[in-house]
């Protein structure tokens, strides 16, 4: 079974909770893990590491608790680091918006979400098409039926048929059971001041967002997708 990595602040439970419910009857397993377990030495560093590798997604849920939590703030920079090549999905509470400044170098999506059920079903979308349970039972069906195709030509070329037939069927069953195309794309974002790139996913009619690579406040114009900078008020 698939699984995402999930870094959070143990003190965030009405968050953890949310997330709970949005991963309850996937087929994509959460790791929920609380950096305060470190602290306590009920985690090891290599144990994190293990759970980041052996997931396909790194979701970072931020909030004020995060934020005011030094060795939290620490930590979630060093899982995010670990990620290397995984898609790392920064959350971020819309009703603490101007409260958090943690910054997240490596993301590759920047969710401003509300604890609701339109984004509960978008959230849902995200983590199911990490879902590779399939992927294995079509590889190996289309792999047979690829190798029987190949064998399937003059006698002189059979074997290399039959090993070119089986890899085209490999190829083809990873691409029939990929559920990646269900996963919600958002607003390709380049920041104006740190040169960024990344995806956004806010809520509808929000037009300032900050940026959570330099902190940067941004202005969106809905017009042309037009990204500004703005001052930051005190």
């Amino acid at each position: 079974m698939a699984k995402i990595f999930v870094s959070h602040s143990q003190k965030d439970e009405e968050i953890k909770s949310f997330f709970e419910k949005v991963f309850l009857g996937a087929t994509v397993q959460p790791v929920f893990e609380e950096i305060e377990k470190i602290v306590k030495g009920q985690v090891t560093r290599d144990d994190i590491i293990q759970g980041i590798i052996s997931s396909r997604a790194v979701f970072v849920l931020l909030s004020q608790n995060a934020e005011q939590v030094r060795h939290t703030r620490d930590w979630i920079l060093f899982e995010c680091g670990t990620s290397h090549n995984k898609d790392v999905w920064v959350f971020e509470p819309y009703s603490e918006y101007g409260k958090i400044s943690i910054i997240v170098p490596s993301l590759r999506h920047y969710v401003v979400f509300a604890q609701n059920e339109s984004w509960f079903k978008y959230i849902r979308r995200i983590v199911e098409s990490y879902d590779d349970s399939q992927v294995l039972a079509t590889t190996l069906l289309t792999s047979g039926i690829g190798a029987l195709i190949g064998a399937a030509v003059s006698k002189k070329d059979r074997v290399a048929g039959a090993v070119a037939g089986g890899f085209g069927g490999a190829v083809l069953g990873s691409a029939l059971a990929d559920k990646s195309y269900i996963r919600p794309t958002g607003l390709p974002l380049e920041c104006t001041k740190c040169k960024s790139i990344y995806s956004i996913h806010i809520p509808i009619g929000v037009s300032v967002i900050r940026c959570p690579v330099c902190n940067e406040s941004l202005s969106i114009v809905p017009s042309n997708y037009k990204i500004t900078n703005r001052k930051m008020s005190s």
